[in-house]
């Protein structure tokens, strides 16, 4: 967006201030100048020449989660999140990124061999000891840079391009072909949970295609300010999935499928489906098994809000027996991780999550389920710091179960109440 379309869209602002009612950040935060309308109108100040950019003024651009639920909620359809990208991608592009920064960014991101050896550090890290949490997760008994004593997966000693082939084995009358398109928190952080995509797709007669090559979807990069990784990243992963003939894309992580949809090319656009979607569409089988629990359910901002996927998760909840479902209040409240906002400001994004875990354990329900990794980490720091032994899961390990071949986990792993 280029500073002449960030004035039109600011214009567009009335400052009805319907999104304060909404912005996690302002919610917790109670100061004007942290809510959509006050970031929206410091923004439009600095282009105008109204007041000179501080360290003060920054915090507030990147004190945004870029959630969707301003945009959402805006009467006059101004969308927000653009204009902080924009404001964002100026602030590096004039005093560039903060040094952990630029490592993440462009040290890590671009380079799946590095984030290969880092979740090998992880895993040599969490070999010293530690808290077991349930649900499969770690808390360090030391400090770690940016992760500020935060609840982590136990990580896998594979990757998910190592615990499945790049190709499923052939189906004789397949429903249709689908690429898999896994991020790199369901490939490197939660493999078991890019498996279950995997099986359940191949279960419901989808040939499945993993390209070993592809890389991180960029928004890490486009978050933080730094298109020039963006670009790079987004060309690379266009030369993957343009070369695979399939019917679809199907993401499991709603922040990379929101990516995909809205900052990739236009012809891909249509092809791109997150797995709720993707199973819905293909007339998936319900399962036969029991999977007995109290379940409710938590929106990813990028699924609900992004992509306006509301029904298909809750379509495939019902469809497992046993299963009683209790909707949260405000099922579309964000869950305060925003990927590195979490990293860079921890208090702010506890605070969040400690509301939304809050709204989610007054349902009564035994399991959370949610259909994204960040989410899934987050939920599980949050509840964990409420002292609940409440599991956080993903949809498509539920189904997997419920199908029978993917077995639960086992007591270490989750603890359920009672």
């Amino acid at each position: 967006m280029e500073p002449g379309d960030i004035r039109a869209a600011m214009i567009r602002c009335v400052r009805c201030g319907q999104c304060r009612s909404v912005c996690p950040v302002f919610l917790v935060k109670k100061v004007e100048s942290d809510s959509t309308r006050g970031r929206v109108t410091l923004i439009r100040a600095l282009l105008e020449g109204e007041i000179s950019f501080s360290e003060e003024l920054g915090e507030k651009v990147w004190q945004c989660l870029l959630c969707h639920s301003c945009s959402q909620e805006c009467p006059s359809g101004v969308q927000v999140e653009k204009i902080i990208l924009a404001a964002r991608s100026k602030m590096a592009e004039l005093r560039g990124l903060p040094f952990s920064k630029k490592v993440l960014i462009q040290g890590l991101l671009p380079n799946l061999k590095s984030l290969s050896k880092l979740m090998a550090l992880g895993r040599f890290l969490q070999s010293f000891g530690g808290k077991e949490v349930p649900g499969g997760y770690w808390l360090p008994s030391f400090s770690l840079p940016l992760f500020s004593s935060r609840v982590l997966p136990r990580l896998n000693s594979r990757s998910l391009f190592q615990m499945v082939p790049s190709e499923a084995p052939f189906i004789p009358r397949p429903k249709g072909r689908a690429v898999f398109y896994a991020g790199c928190m369901l490939a490197y952080g939660y493999p078991r949970t890019g498996k279950a995509v995997v099986e359940v797709l191949y279960y419901n007669g989808i040939e499945v295609v993993i390209p070993p090559d592809q890389v991180c979807c960029g928004l890490p990069a486009l978050a933080s300010g730094h298109r020039e990784t963006f670009t790079r990243l987004r060309e690379a992963n266009l030369r993957v999935l343009k070369r695979v003939k399939a019917d679809g894309i199907v993401t499991a992580c709603p922040s990379c499928g929101s990516t995909l949809k809205e900052y990739y090319s236009s012809e891909l656009q249509a092809k791109i489906f997150d797995f709720s979607e993707f199973l819905v569409a293909a007339d998936f089988k319900p399962p036969d098994r029991e999977w007995k629990s109290v379940v409710t359910y938590h929106d990813p901002c990028h699924l609900r809000k992004a992509q306006k996927v509301v029904r298909p998760p809750r379509r495939i909840l019902a469809s497992i027996p046993g299963i009683k479902f209790k909707e949260a209040a405000d099922p579309g409240r964000c869950c305060g991780f925003g990927g590195t906002f979490g990293l860079y400001y921890p208090g702010l994004s506890r605070e969040i999550g400690r509301a939304r875990a809050g709204s989610l354990l007054d349902t009564g329900a035994e399991a959370v389920v949610t259909s994204c990794p960040g989410c899934m980490l987050q939920l599980a720091d949050s509840l964990y710091r409420q002292q609940s032994t409440v599991p956080v899961r993903h949809l498509a390990e539920v189904l997997a179960e419920a199908y029978g071949f993917h077995k639960p986990l086992t007591a270490k792993e989750v603890v359920r109440p009672g």
